[in-house]
C-alpha cells in the first residue's frame, strides 16, 4: 500500500488576495487613526493654552492688571534665545523664574519696568510649565514653549482695557501673524471677541488658501 503526501500551501493568487484585502484594510484604519491622533492633540492644545490664559487670570486677579508680555503679541518673540538661563517674557513672569529653574534676578528700583522681576515682584509662581511644554533638546529650536504640534509660534492676546472684549485698536493694534497666517473676519470680527485672554496658533495642514486655526476660546 503506498501513501500519498499532500502539501498545504498558499498559491500566488491568495496571496496576493490576502496583500490586496490587508491594502484596504490599511487604506481604512490609518486615515481614522492619524484623524483621531490630530484631534487629541487639538484638544490638548485647547487645554494647555486654557492653563495658561488661568494663569495670566490670577496674575490679574493678584495685581489688577495683564503682564506687559512682548509687543510681537507672541508667546516666543522673534529672536528668543533657547538658552534656558536667559530671559523668557512669558515663561518668566508665569513661573517667577528661569526657565532652567534658576531664581530671576533681584528687583531694584532701577530694573526694567517689563522685565519679570519688576512685574512679579511677589515672586509668585502662578504656572508651573512641565517638560511637556518645550521643544526638546534635539530641536532646532530647543527650550521653546510649544503646542501639542510643536508650534513654537504663539499668538497671545489679552484684554488690556478689561471691558470684557479683546479688539483691535482698544487692546492691540493688529492681530499676529503665526507661521505667516493670520485670522480673518470670520475667526475675530472686527468687534472683538468676548474673552480676557486668547491664545491661537496655526492647525495642521494649514495653508494660504485655508489658513485654519486653534483657538483657546472656540
Amino acid at each position: 500500500m503506498t501513501t500519498r503526501r499532500t502539501t498545504l500551501a498558499f498559491t500566488l493568487l491568495e496571496l496576493l488576495s490576502v496583500i490586496a484585502i490587508i491594502g484596504i484594510l490599511a487604506a481604512l484604519i490609518f486615515p481614522g487613526v492619524r484623524a483621531a491622533r490630530i484631534s487629541a492633540n487639538k484638544a490638548r492644545t485647547r487645554v494647555q493654552f486654557n492653563q495658561w490664559a488661568a494663569a495670566l487670570e490670577s496674575f490679574r486677579s493678584e495685581y489688577g492688571y495683564y503682564p506687559a508680555l512682548h509687543g510681537s503679541n507672541l508667546v516666543n518673540p522673534p529672536g528668543q534665545t533657547s538658552d534656558p538661563a536667559t530671559l523668557h517674557l512669558f515663561h518668566d513672569i508665569l513661573a517667577a523664574r528661569r526657565r532652567d529653574g534658576s531664581a530671576l534676578p533681584p528687583y531694584a528700583t532701577s530694573t526694567n519696568s517689563q522685565f519679570p522681576e519688576a512685574q512679579n515682584q511677589k515672586l509668585i509662581s502662578f504656572y508651573s510649565f512641565n517638560d511637556a511644554d518645550f521643544t526638546n533638546a534635539s530641536s532646532p529650536t530647543p527650550n521653546l514653549l510649544r503646542d501639542a504640534f510643536d508650534n513654537t509660534e504663539i499668538a497671545v492676546l489679552v484684554d488690556r482695557n478689561l471691558d470684557g472684549v479683546i479688539k483691535a485698536g482698544s487692546d492691540f493694534t493688529t492681530l499676529p501673524a503665526v507661521r505667516g497666517f493670520t485670522p480673518g473676519a470670520t475667526d475675530f470680527p472686527s468687534a472683538g471677541v468676548r474673552a480676557a485672554v486668547i491664545f491661537y496658533v496655526p492647525a495642521p495642514g494649514a495653508d494660504a488658501a485655508n489658513p485654519d486655526f486653534i483657538f483657546s476660546w472656540k
